[in-house]
C-alpha cells in the first residue's frame, strides 16, 4: 500500500510538474505570438505611413510638372512674340535701308543742284565783272554803272534762292529764240531726235504741269516726239522718274540716260528706273491724247511730288 501511495504521489508530482511546464510553455507560446503579431502590426503601420507619404510626394510632384507645363507653355509664348519682334524689327529696317537710300539719292539730286546754283553763282559774276569793265570803258555815267550794278547782283540773288527748285529752271526753247544759239542741254538731247516719250503728270501735285510743260518744251526742241497725260488715281512718286520699256535697244537707254542727266544740270530731281510691271499696265487712269497710245513710247517721264 505503501507503494501504491508512493507511485501515486510520484504520478501526481510527475502530472503537476507536467502541468506546469505545459502551462509555462504556453505562457511564452502566446508572448512570442503578441509580439510577432505586434512587429506584423508596427511593419503595417510603418507600410501605411511610407503608402502615405509617397503618396503626398506623388501629389507635390505633379503639381510641380504642373507648374513646369504652365513655365513651358508661357516660355513658348514669349519666344513666340520674341520672334515677332525679331521679324517687325527687321522689316523696319528693311523700310529704314529704303528711306535711307532713297534719302541718298536726293541729298545727291541736291549736291546736284547747288554746284549748278553755284556756277551760275560764277557765271554771274563773270558778267558782272565784264558788265562792269565794259561800262567803264564806254565812260557811262557813275550812277548808272551803280544801278546796273545793283540790278545784277538782284539777279544774281533771285538765280541762288531758285536754282534747287527743278519747276522753276525751264530750259530755253531754241525754236522761239532763233537770234539765240542752242543751249547745250538741247544740243545734248539733239543727238536722239525721233525719241518718243509720254510724259505723265500726277494730278494731285500743284505744281507737276509746270515741270511737264517744261520738260515738254525741251524735248520738242531736241526733235523728239512727247505726248503728255494726266494721271489720276496715283500717290507716292517724288520727283521726276525717267522709266525705259524692258527690251528697248541701247540707243533708247542712252537717251533716257543723257535726259536725266540734262534735267539734273537743270535743277530738276530726277531718277532713273525700270516700269515695275507689264509696261501695258498702269493704275489709276490716264487723260490725255487718244494716239498715240499712252503705252506706246518706250520712255516715260512720269512727274510726281516735289522732294521736301
Amino acid at each position: 500500500m505503501d507503494r501504491a501511495v508512493i507511485v501515486s504521489l510520484i504520478a501526481t508530482i510527475m502530472a503537476v510538474s507536467a502541468l506546469g511546464i505545459t502551462t509555462w510553455l504556453s505562457f511564452r507560446f502566446s508572448g512570442a505570438v503578441r509580439a510577432h503579431e505586434q512587429a506584423i502590426l508596427d511593419g503595417y503601420r510603418g507600410v501605411e505611413g511610407r503608402s502615405a507619404q509617397l503618396e503626398q510626394d506623388v501629389a507635390t510632384a505633379r503639381e510641380r510638372v504642373s507648374t513646369l507645363e504652365q513655365e513651358v507653355a508661357t516660355a513658348r509664348q514669349r519666344a513666340a512674340a520674341l520672334e515677332q519682334r525679331v521679324t517687325a524689327a527687321r522689316e523696319q529696317a528693311a523700310t529704314n535701308e529704303h528711306d535711307a537710300s532713297a534719302a541718298r539719292e536726293r541729298a545727291e539730286a541736291y549736291s546736284q543742284a547747288v554746284r549748278e546754283a553755284d556756277e551760275r553763282v560764277a557765271r554771274a559774276d563773270r558778267e558782272a565783272a565784264e558788265a562792269t569793265a565794259k561800262e567803264q570803258a564806254l565812260e557811262l555815267d557813275a550812277a548808272e554803272i551803280r544801278q546796273r550794278l545793283a540790278e545784277l547782283g538782284q539777279q544774281v540773288k533771285k538765280a541762288t534762292e531758285q536754282a534747287p527748285k527743278p519747276a522753276e529752271s525751264p530750259p530755253q526753247n531754241a525754236a522761239a529764240n532763233p537770234d539765240k544759239p542752242t543751249s547745250p542741254i538741247v544740243a545734248s538731247l539733239s543727238k536722239y531726235s525721233g525719241t518718243k516719250a509720254a510724259v505723265f503728270v500726277v494730278e494731285q501735285v500743284s505744281d507737276a504741269p509746270a515741270a511737264g510743260a517744261a520738260i515738254s518744251t525741251l524735248l520738242s526742241s531736241a526733235g523728239w516726239t512727247p505726248q503728255t497725260w494726266k494721271w489720276t488715281g496715283v500717290a507716292g512718286i517724288f520727283g521726276v522718274v525717267v522709266l525705259v520699256k524692258q527690251g528697248s535697244d541701247s540707243t533708247i537707254d542712252e537717251a533716257a540716260s543723257t535726259l536725266v542727266e540734262q534735267l539734273r544740270a537743270s535743277a530738276f530731281s530726277v531718277t532713273k528706273g525700270d516700269w515695275p510691271a507689264d509696261w501695258r499696265l498702269y493704275r489709276g487712269t490716264l487723260d490725255g491724247p487718244q494716239t498715240p497710245s499712252p503705252t506706246e513710247a518706250p520712255i516715260r517721264i512720269v512727274i510726281g511730288v516735289k522732294p521736301r
